[in-house]
């Protein structure tokens, strides 16, 4: 039985039409046959438009637990160093939040789906950006050789410029610097210190180190015992 002449016109055509169609399902279908498996990654916290003038006055988790579920090829490809999950601030205003991640806020592809993450609630406090001097209390530490003191410290400068969140600045009355050992010590000295900005979103803008100066002298010499005169005897 003779072929019909429409089946047989571009036949070339039609086959390369059919490989594409085959191709194109056997593409579309592999996920679907690929076992699907189950992956936790521990993942870096990113914040991301935070509010002009103002900064995150409280501590913040590093990274979050996610557990993603997709295609076993599909998990083997993922760059864990590329993963993370995102904290947005868009429109946040000043005061106490709490931020609910969702699987939209982890960049993971398509085929690949955020099933938990942890923890999920992120507690923080926005805050108002601030600057500030503040007045260097230098810390020392042990005690000079005997019979030697301490009589007097000082830091120059004696005051710091630091940035911060305005309720936490205006609570600082002084920085302390790190601590500074006088152990052994027999004479003044001054030596470079390093100031302590401590508390999150606390940072030194101008004077991170500062020269600490110590006098040292010799302890003064004790009292000498006063002596008690005599008492003389009635003459009887």
């Amino acid at each position: 039985m003779p072929i019909p002449r429409i089946l047989v016109r571009n036949l070339g055509l039609k086959v390369l039409a059919l490989a594409i169609a085959v191709a194109v399902w056997f593409a579309l279908s592999g996920g679907k046959r690929e076992r699907i498996s189950e992956r936790s990654y521990h993942i870096p916290l990113s914040i991301v438009n935070i509010p002009t003038h103002t900064l995150i006055a409280s501590a913040l988790p590093a990274s979050v637990d996610a557990r993603l579920r997709g295609p076993f090829t599909a998990l083997r490809q993922l760059e864990p160093d590329k993963l993370e999950a995102v904290l947005d601030l868009s429109n946040a205003e000043r005061g106490e939040h709490i931020y609910r991640l969702t699987p939209d806020d982890v960049n993971v592809p398509p085929e690949v789906e955020v099933i938990s993450l942890a923890p999920q609630e992120i507690p923080f406090l926005l805050d108002t950006l601030e600057e500030k001097r503040i007045p260097v209390a230098p810390v020392l530490t042990g005690e000079p050789t005997p019979g030697t003191h301490v009589v007097g410290v000082n830091a120059e400068p004696a005051e710091v410029q630091i940035a911060g969140p305005a309720a936490a600045l205006a609570k600082m009355t002084s920085i302390a610097t790190v601590p500074i050992s006088v152990s052994g010590r027999s004479s003044s000295f001054a030596t470079p210190a390093e100031v302590l900005a401590a508390g999150p979103g606390l940072r030194v803008r101008q004077g991170q180190v500062v020269t600490v100066s110590v006098r040292i002298e010799a302890e003064p010499p004790p009292p000498s015992p006063t002596a008690t005169p005599a008492r003389r005897r009635r003459s009887a």
